[in-house]
């Protein structure tokens, strides 16, 4: 399942730079929440979902990312049929840190032989780049 989890993690993560919004609706889940430091965010709809990624690709515009790399940390597999997946994120411009990395952890379910996440934990959030709050 570490090789899923990988995948996953390339998805959500190659789907920013390349502003495939399909790539990223691919890996979740609705309802779908992001819960950040300044609050969770519930999305219930492909319409929600399109515009928090377009907060998201904003953001990225902001900082001039070319990069999310997403590392896993670990993969726990919680005996109900979900997962919990911890990942570490780093935002880079021209080969340096945008942002200092962060830690989030998703709650995943097998779908089709592949990883869709439901949540996340922890997410960074676009606030403080774009001044949307979702929460």
């Amino acid at each position: 399942m570490t090789e899923e989890f990988d995948s996953l993690l390339d998805d959500i993560s190659r789907c920013f730079v390349e502003r495939d919004f399909d790539l990223w609706t691919s890996r979740l889940l609705l309802p779908f929440s992001i819960i950040t430091r300044i609050g969770p965010t519930a999305m219930t709809s492909e319409a929600d979902l399109r515009r928090n990624f377009q907060y998201y690709l904003t953001a990225m515009e902001i900082m001039a990312v070319d990069m999310v790399d997403r590392t896993a940390i670990s993969l726990e597999n919680c005996e109900d049929g979900t997962w919990l997946g911890t990942f570490q994120t780093r935002l880079v411009s021209q080969g340096k840190l945008a942002t200092d990395p962060y830690t989030a952890t998703g709650l995943l379910q097998i779908q089709d032989g592949r990883f869709m996440m439901s949540s996340m934990l922890n997410g960074r959030g676009h606030f403080e780049w774009t001044g949307v709050s979702d929460a």
